[in-house]
């Protein structure tokens, strides 16, 4: 009797630590959110090991507490689904306080951040719903960050296939003013974009409106910076939103399109329109600087005159192959 006594105290106090320890260790995954400071608030994880999520939450927002409980609940499934280590991070902002990371989200509070282990870039997660799921988290981890094309006049056409009708898929463009100071936010907007769309098989791309671009700009009418438009199945559509209503970005990329005006891509330019191009401006850069008007015109009638003849030329050149086929 003594014996089984001594046995079943031997079990019960290894038993204990081990129960205790459990359910420390359940608490831990319920409270993985830490508070952090604006200067500590995006330097990377202090370990070296784990992806790093951190949410900006308005200090006013009565709902602050049930956000990070939803974050802590996500944060927790995530763990336990794909065994990757993630430190999670909160951050208050004073009423009025502009998001360090996105200024133009700051109107959108909360929104949460994503540090992938080895990136040095924070990706939003940006999502149409209003809470963030252990099941959208755990599949932004295992998937690889979207990238955001940089397109010009020399490969837009080659990587979106516009005009052909969106063999690559469909396409989100913003055309962007790279002298913007805000454009490193707006890109990281776009890349979230970028995340959140591609499911839908939509790329994202923006285009810097410099000289490298000016074709691409005047082919859609693009007057100025910040205009965003949508590519699909050869036609395209015009948003009438800007990057930082990401949520209506989302929603219009998503099934809004359809109740909005469609316009036809035209044609991508050739190599004669390049050259016509050239040569206008060309003349154009002698107006005002003493050259006759005159001179200018008949310039212009002797490149016209050209172009008539090489395209006789062309012309008379497949008659004949089309003769010598027949004989």
């Amino acid at each position: 009797m003594k014996i089984t006594c001594i046995a079943f105290l031997i079990i019960l106090l290894l038993f204990i630590p081990t129960v205790i320890t459990g359910n420390s260790d359940s608490n831990k995954k319920l409270h993985l959110c830490q508070k952090v400071e604006a200067t500590a608030a995006t330097k990377p994880s202090a370990n070296n090991d784990a992806h790093v999520l951190l949410v900006h939450i308005q200090h006013s927002d009565s709902n602050a507490d049930k956000q990070l409980a939803t974050v802590s609940t996500a944060v927790s499934h995530a763990i336990q689904m794909s065994g990757q280590s993630i430190e999670c991070r909160y951050r208050l902002l004073s009423a009025g306080e502009a998001d360090p990371l996105a200024p133009q989200l700051t109107a959108q509070l909360p929104v949460a951040y994503l540090l992938l282990l080895g990136q040095t870039d924070w990706q939003p997660l940006l999502f149409a719903e209003t809470e963030l799921t252990g099941d959208k988290l755990l599949a932004r981890l295992t998937e690889q960050p979207a990238v955001v094309q940089d397109l010009d006049d020399g490969n837009f056409e080659g990587l979106t296939q516009a005009a052909t009708g969106s063999t690559t898929g469909h396409w989100l463009v913003a055309f962007l003013d790279p002298k913007d100071a805000q454009l490193s936010s707006k890109t990281r907007i776009l890349t979230g974009l970028a995340q959140s769309l591609r499911p839908l098989h939509v790329s994202a791309a923006r285009v810097l409106l410099t000289e490298a671009s000016h074709a691409t700009a005047a082919r859609f009418g693009i007057a100025k910076p910040n205009s965003l438009l949508l590519f699909r199945s050869g036609a395209f559509y015009k948003l009438p939103h800007q990057l930082h209503s990401w949520r209506l970005v989302l929603a219009f990329a998503r099934h809004g399109y359809s109740d909005a005006k469609k316009f036809p891509v035209p044609a991508a330019p050739t190599p004669f329109d390049h050259a016509v191009d050239a040569v206008v401006a060309f003349l154009l850069s002698f107006n005002g600087v003493g050259v006759s008007p005159v001179y200018i015109a008949i310039c212009a009638g002797l490149f016209v005159l050209m172009a008539c003849i090489i395209a006789v030329c062309l012309c008379a050149g497949k008659g004949l192959s089309k003769v010598t086929k027949t004989d």
